[in-house]
């Protein structure tokens, strides 16, 4: 027995294969990452040549308990950064999801080790608040991509960056970090937990 065809219903399956279809062919023309090589350097492509990157996550300050001189030679220490550098910067701020996993095990740790009752439910109190945190908080962060046309050049570009500043520094972002943010820049539309759920 053949079965109705449904107008609104292919329309509808139309409309999302569409959908799919664009958001897959716009994620490669706006991020063209290709991978991440053994040493933590991102792979990008486009137009056929090859490049890398890599991430870095600038030192925070507290600006309330800065002097005026203290944030003067911040900024100029920032400008003198981005004037020595000869290569590309690109400086990304997002909402970041909120990672407390070293704190979760300390709970668990003392968890182990306690005996009182009063204690153990406090402790177990906390370590359900971290865990709720890192799950829907998202913090805004600052980082900061450097590139180069191969490893070597890469490596000598960081190593510029290094040398422009002594108060303005920057710490490498983990492998775990890159994925995350890949992955969140990528897929904005599905959330971190969603993804570590499935």
């Amino acid at each position: 027995m053949a079965t109705k065809f449904d107008a609104v219903e292919a329309r509808k399956r139309q409309k999302e294969a569409a959908k799919k279809k664009e958001r897959k062919d716009g994620v490669g023309r706006i991020y063209p990452v290709v991978g991440i090589t053994n040493s933590g350097y991102i792979k990008l492509a486009h137009n056929g040549l090859m490049f890398y990157a890599d991430i870095f996550k600038p030192k925070s300050f507290d600006l309330f308990e800065l002097s005026v001189q203290d944030a003067d030679q911040i900024e100029s220490e920032l400008w003198g950064l981005h004037q020595q550098y000869p290569g590309s910067i690109k400086e990304l701020y997002m909402n970041f999801p909120e990672t407390n996993q070293r704190q979760q095990t300390y709970f668990r740790r003392k968890i182990e080790q306690t005996r009182n009752p009063i204690y153990l439910e406090l402790l177990q109190h906390d370590l359900a608040v971290l865990k709720q945190l890192e799950k829907t908080y998202r913090k805004l962060s600052s980082w900061i991509w450097f590139f180069g046309d191969s490893v070597p050049e890469l490596e000598r570009n960081l190593e510029l960056a290094r040398h422009a500043s002594t108060l303005y520094t920057f710490e490498r972002a983990g492998l775990a970090e890159k994925e995350k943010m890949l992955q969140m820049m990528n897929n904005p539309e599905v959330s971190v937990s969603e993804t570590e759920e499935a």
